[in-house]
C-alpha cells in the first residue's frame, strides 16, 4: 500500500505537508510511516486506504493542483518571487481542499464550491486562537478570482462556463490600518526582555524597534544585511517590484541594532540571524509574534503580526503632519490612494474624538 501511496502522491504533485493535510495527520508521523520507520495505526491505515480509493483526474491539464502550478509558472517571468509565493500560499490550500472533496477538474467547480472553501478557510490554521478575519478572506477571494480568469482563458471551457468566483462578495477588513496601542507596544518589549537568551533577546528587541520606526514590510526587514545599515540609521531596502528606497530606523533603532551586533560579534551577512547563524525566515518571525501573543492574549486582542508595525509607523508619521506625498515615498506605496486610506482613518478617529468631547 505504501508504494501505491508514494506513486499517487508523486502523480498528483503533492508535498508531504499537503498529503498530511488531506489525511488530517501529522506530517512528521506520516513521514515516518512512508519511510517504513513506523507502522501506521489502524486509524491511519483506514485513512490511507480511503485516500487511495478517491478518484483522481485522468486529465492532468485540468487537475486543480497541476493547473495552479502552471498558473504560477506562467506569471514567474513578470512577478516578484514574493508575489509568486503569495499566490502559491493562497492557491495550494485550495488545491488540497479540491483533492479532499474529490474535485478533479477545475472546469466543474461551481460558485457553491468556492463559497464552501472560503467558509472552510475562515476557520484559520489548525490550533489558531482566532478565525481568519475578513481581510484575510478577501486575499483568498482575490487570488481565486485571478486564477479562474486564467482558467477561462487557457482551458477548453464551454460557452456556458462562468467564473465561479463572480457574484461572491467578501467584505474587506475594516482594520487594515489598525495601529498598535502604547499598551501593546510596552507589553511586547516587556515580554521580549524576559527572554533567557541574551543574543536572541537583543535581536528581538532590535527587530521590533526597526519595525516600529521604519514602516518596512516583513520581506524588506528579513532581507536586510548588516552592510545595508548606515551610520545615521539610514537603511536601503528593496521593496515590491525590486524598487529600492531609503528608510530610517531612528536613533533608538540604530542603538538597538548596535547592541545586538556587539553581542553577536559577527558583523557580516544577514542582519537578522537565528541562534545557529542562519538568516531569519518569515516563519521564524511569525513564531516570535505567536509566542508573544500567546503569553498575553488579553492585551493583543486584535492580533500581533508584522504588517501592523507598518500600519503603526505610517499612521504615526501622518499624525505628526508629515506631508502625504513624503509618507507615500517613505512607505514605498506605488498608489497614493493606499497612503490616503491611512489619512482618512486618522481623520475619522479625530472626528469621533471631537464629537465625544462635545457630548461629554
Amino acid at each position: 500500500m505504501l508504494k501505491k501511496i508514494r506513486t499517487r502522491q508523486e502523480y498528483l504533485g503533492l508535498s508531504l505537508r499537503n498529503l498530511a493535510s488531506q489525511l488530517e495527520v501529522s506530517p512528521a508521523l506520516l513521514s515516518l510511516v512512508l519511510n517504513g520507520k513506523r507502522k501506521p495505526s489502524k486509524a491511519m491505515t483506514r485513512k490511507l486506504a480511503s485516500w487511495l480509493r478517491r478518484p483522481v483526474a485522468t486529465d492532468l491539464d485540468h487537475c486543480p493542483s497541476s493547473l495552479i502550478d502552471k498558473f504560477i509558472e506562467d506569471r514567474s517571468s513578470h512577478l516578484a518571487s514574493s508575489t509568486l509565493e503569495f499566490y502559491r500560499g493562497k492557491l495550494h490550500p485550495f488545491a488540497v481542499w479540491c483533492e479532499k472533496h474529490q474535485i478533479s477538474d477545475v472546469r466543474e467547480i461551481q460558485r457553491a464550491n468556492i463559497s464552501a472553501f472560503l467558509a472552510f478557510i475562515k476557520k484559520g490554521r489548525s490550533g489558531a486562537p482566532r478565525t481568519l478575519n475578513s481581510g484575510g478572506i478577501k486575499l483568498f477571494h482575490q487570488c481565486l478570482k485571478t486564477f479562474f480568469l486564467y482558467v477561462g482563458e487557457e482551458c477548453d471551457t464551454t460557452s456556458e462556463w462562468k467564473n465561479p468566483v463572480d457574484g461572491i462578495k467578501v467584505k474587506g477588513s475594516q482594520a487594515q490600518t489598525l495601529e498598535y496601542s502604547d499598551t501593546e507596544v510596552e507589553q511586547m518589549f516587556r515580554t521580549i526582555d524576559k527572554g533567557t537568551n541574551a543574543l536572541l533577546r537583543l535581536r528581538n528587541r532590535a527587530m521590533l524597534m526597526v519595525l516600529l520606526n521604519s514602516a518596512v514590510r516583513a520581506s524588506e526587514l528579513l532581507s536586510m544585511n548588516v552592510n545595508d545599515v548606515g551610520d545615521k540609521g539610514r537603511v536601503m531596502v528593496t521593496g515590491k517590484g525590486s524598487k529600492q528606497r531609503v528608510v530610517t530606523i531612528g536613533e533608538s533603532g540604530l542603538e538597538a541594532v548596535d547592541c545586538y551586533l556587539v553581542e553577536r560579534g559577527n558583523r557580516g551577512g544577514a542582519l537578522w540571524q537565528t541562534f545557529e547563524g542562519q538568516r531569519l525566515t518569515r516563519d521564524g518571525l511569525r513564531s516570535l509574534f505567536v509566542r508573544i501573543e500567546s503569553k498575553h492574549p488579553e492585551v493583543f486582542t486584535d492580533g500581533l503580526y508584522a504588517h501592523r508595525f507598518r500600519h503603526t509607523a505610517i499612521t504615526r508619521l501622518l499624525r505628526a503632519r508629515v506631508p502625504l506625498r513624503s509618507v507615500q515615498r517613505y512607505a514605498g506605496h506605488s498608489d497614493p490612494q493606499t497612503t490616503l486610506r491611512y489619512a482618512q482613518a486618522i481623520d475619522a478617529d479625530e472626528a469621533i474624538t471631537a464629537i465625544n468631547d462635545e457630548l461629554y
